[in-house]
Order: structure tokens, then C-alpha cells, then sequence
């Protein structure tokens, strides 16, 4: 397995409204990890999260799709037939 190191990160800068700075401060201590190892959770769950939401809409459409087209739904009477 490949370690990490500091080449495998890029350093990232940004605003946090100082309550939830105050919070993630507390959390920090609670939880003895860094600000940015949660920050970097944070972003993966929501990366992961928003993954599945657009997974779930190309499911939808697909689901759509095959309702409303005939032609993917042609031989579906055939399915419970018994070819033997």
C-alpha cells in the first residue's frame, strides 16, 4: 500500500462563519482529529451523498423511460411463458 504524503494533498484556503469554526474547534478536542482530517470527511460524505442523489435521478429516468417505451416492453408477456 502506497503511503500519503504532502505531495498527494494540495493546500486549500476558505471562509468558515465563526460559529461553525467555534464548533468545529469543540469537535476537534471531543474527537482528538484535526480540522482537516474532518473537514476531509465532511467533503467525502457529502461527495458520497451527492453520488447516490445523481445515481438515483439516472435511476429515475431510466425507470421512465422503460414505463413509457413500448419498445423496451415488448417481450416482457413472454417472461412468465415456459419455454419447455
Amino acid at each position: 500500500m502506497m503511503s500519503v504524503t504532502q505531495m498527494d494533498y494540495d493546500r486549500i484556503t476558505f471562509s468558515l462563519p465563526s460559529s461553525m469554526n467555534i464548533a468545529l474547534d469543540k469537535l476537534k478536542s471531543e474527537i482528538k482529529r484535526s480540522k482537516s482530517e474532518i473537514i476531509k470527511l465532511a467533503i467525502e460524505n457529502y461527495l458520497a451523498q451527492q453520488k447516490k442523489i445523481k445515481l438515483q435521478r439516472a435511476v429515475e429516468m431510466m425507470t421512465d423511460e422503460y414505463e413509457n417505451n413500448k419498445k423496451l416492453t415488448e417481450l416482457t408477456s413472454l417472461d412468465s411463458e415456459d419455454f419447455l
